[in-house]
């Protein structure tokens, strides 16, 4: 069963959920203007504050899809993957390494909600692949965005690796 044949509308409540999970719709450059509306020399930290939320919060959707019974990491993989689409986070493509996760992510919506950037905005997909790719090597990982739309370049990009010294 996909996310979008989850997600329940409780038109009495104004709410949607996802078992207990409870998702909003809102649009990109409103999410995003919040970093804008923030001087400049404190914009890394929020996009840091943004990956640490989502990879906890997040954490807790994967760890959920994953107890519904995608357990190894190719399953999981693929509920990401197709969950990160239907709530608008863009087209996700996974590569797979013993011990690295490469994800290319075409029309991430906090690039656009961002606008023109000199340095990488999506924090917020930073923090879920953190999230996942500790679930997937059972160990630490650290994520670097490595290209981002909001950069000039045509997709982001984000490598996930197990964290130096954390190797299995």
């Amino acid at each position: 069963m996909t996310f979008r044949d989850r997600l329940h509308y409780n038109s009495d409540a104004g709410t949607y959920h996802d078992g207990d999970m409870r998702y909003i719709f809102i649009k990109p450059e409103a999410f995003m203007g919040v970093a804008l509306e923030m001087p400049e020399e404190l914009r890394p930290a929020i996009f840091e504050a943004m990956a640490r939320t989502v990879m906890l919060n997040g954490g807790k959707s994967a760890e959920a899809y994953k107890n519904r019974g995608a357990r190894d990491p190719d399953a999981l993989l693929a509920v990401i993957r197709e969950t990160a689409g239907q709530l608008g986070w863009g087209k996700w493509h996974i590569e797979t390494g013993s011990d690295r996760l490469t994800v290319t992510v075409k029309d991430s919506p906090f690039a656009a909600g961002y606008g023109a950037s000199d340095r990488p905005v999506c924090g917020p997909i930073k923090g879920m692949l953190a999230a996942v790719s500790g679930m997937i090597f059972d160990a630490p990982t650290v994520v670097e965005e490595v290209t981002c739309a909001a950069m000039g370049a045509n997709h982001c990009t984000f490598v996930a690796s197990v964290a130096p010294g954390d190797r299995p």
